[in-house]
């Protein structure tokens, strides 16, 4: 049976051999395949060499501590999850970790079940870059790194650039997949708030029951559980930018409780009467209409209007042209890279890709060409598309006035994208739902409804 450790790549940073030969016991019989080192040193090694889904690290360590490790990495790979460990806490010491990008923060001794909990849930929670770069920097009048040239593409680049030298709220409109946090991290990097901390939330990966002191932190004794006080998302932004990506399935219990930290600029921990005064820019992402969510009664309408400040819609891969095969060869040559190939694309290949929909887009692609790398031979280098991609329905094909077979070539189109997906990530819910851009929760609802076993 798989578990959320399988095939799963983590490093494990600590300076005393019994705890690293612990918790590489315990994770590699969870299915993760291990890396440890006994320093900073030997570890940035290994982060550079090795395509990481988790780093756990010690803080006090001899020479380079845990905090500036961390750091040099998250100049390189900001999505990477890091849970620290330490035998000698301190609430200033936590508040430092997680601004800097700790995922979670534990002290010694620690309950092996505890940490893979949530080492497990980090892993789960976290976002690789599915464009051409997580970390973006202004050279010569360009974003570095992000790749597209279409008119759309560039439109609403143009736009990010604007929205990045004021304080206002900004929503990042578009169909998943398609790089709204790499276009949140445009902003924040572009602004006067660029020094500060860039807090990603991903409102749609959290339980519902864990979303408030995630985002809004809680008191020592608040719950069960709560041995210690821990700052929210909110506060870690301080200074920064707070980027609350799916904010549509935010529960409305939250809403009210975000509005009010939007329009008093304070936050109010779990389990605490004191309200804490905050500074941050919010940056909110979602693929859903939430004017559409607002009639349906989902959506509060007063917090849309505090959030809708500054639109900016990402085109849909489709809509972009020849940024396709440009991302196309991005991907590859970085692919290439990884496993010691030389593929290319040739022409009929950039025809296949240029014809495809990519109902996944820029996530679709990335996975796509990644299977397409793995699965051909040193010498012969094919395109391994969805099974519906070569079978795409000619509008002549559909009876007049009819759209009752639009809609089941549709729901046969979702299906085989969801079993591709499956099959590809080795039935890994959860990552065949980041490879389609959805929740798992409605992931776990569309597989029921197929019947797909």
């Amino acid at each position: 049976m798989k578990s959320a450790f399988t095939d799963r790549r983590i490093l494990v940073v600590d300076d005393e051999e019994n705890i690293r030969e612990i918790l590489t016991a315990v994770l590699e019989a969870a299915g993760a395949k291990v890396h440890a080192a006994p320093d900073a040193l030997h570890a940035l090694e290994i982060v550079r060499e090795e395509n990481l889904d988790l780093v756990i690290s010690d803080i006090r360590m001899p020479g380079m501590d845990g905090l500036e490790f961390m750091s040099k990495v998250k100049e390189e790979q900001p999505w990477l999850p890091f849970l620290l460990i330490t035998a000698h806490g301190s609430m200033d010491t936590v508040i430092q970790a997680m601004r800097l990008g700790a995922g979670d923060f534990l002290t010694k001794p620690f309950d092996i079940k505890h940490i893979r909990e949530i080492a497990a849930g980090l892993i789960a929670r976290a976002s690789k870059p599915t464009s051409a770069a997580q970390t973006v920097s202004f050279v010569e009048g360009r974003i570095d790194g992000v790749i597209g040239s279409s008119p759309a593409f560039q439109s609403a680049l143009d736009m990010a650039i604007k929205a990045s030298r004021t304080d206002s709220s900004v929503l990042v409109l578009g169909e998943s997949g398609t790089g709204k946090e790499v276009f949140a991290r445009v902003i924040h990097s572009q602004s006067p708030r660029a020094k500060g901390p860039f807090i990603a939330v991903n409102c749609g990966a959290i339980p519902e029951n864990l979303m408030e002191s995630e985002l809004f932190g809680y008191e020592k004794g608040a719950f069960t559980g709560a041995l210690h006080e821990k700052p929210g998302k909110v506060e870690l932004a301080q200074g920064g930018t707070l980027f609350l990506d799916e904010l549509g399935e935010m529960p409305p219990l939250l809403q009210v409780k975000l509005l009010r930290v939007l329009q008093e600029r304070i936050v109010d921990r779990v389990g605490s009467t004191q309200p804490r005064k905050v500074d941050f820019r919010l940056v909110a992402a979602t693929n859903r209409d939430l004017q559409a969510e607002v009639k349906a009664g989902r959506f509060r309408e007063d917090l849309y209007y505090r959030v809708h400040v500054i639109p900016i819609k990402l085109p849909a891969l489709h809509e972009r042209g020849d940024d396709i095969v440009a991302l196309s060869e991005f991907f590859l040559a970085r692919l290439n890279q990884r496993y010691g190939t030389q593929h290319m694309l040739a022409s009929s290949h950039q025809a296949q890709l240029l014809a495809h929909r990519w109902p996944g887009n820029i996530r679709e692609l990335e996975n796509t060409l990644e299977r397409s790398v793995v699965l051909s031979d040193a010498h012969h280098f094919e395109l391994q598309l969805s099974p519906y991609v070569s079978h795409e329905i000619q509008p002549t094909t559909l009876p007049v006035n009819s759209e009752a077979p639009l809609q089941a070539a549709r729901e046969d189109a979702e299906k085989a994208s969801i079993v591709g997906a499956l099959e590809a990530s080795r039935w890994n819910k959860t990552n065949a739902a980041k490879a389609l851009g959805i929740s798992r929760r409605s992931l776990l609802y569309k597989v029921k409804a197929y019947g797909i076993a």
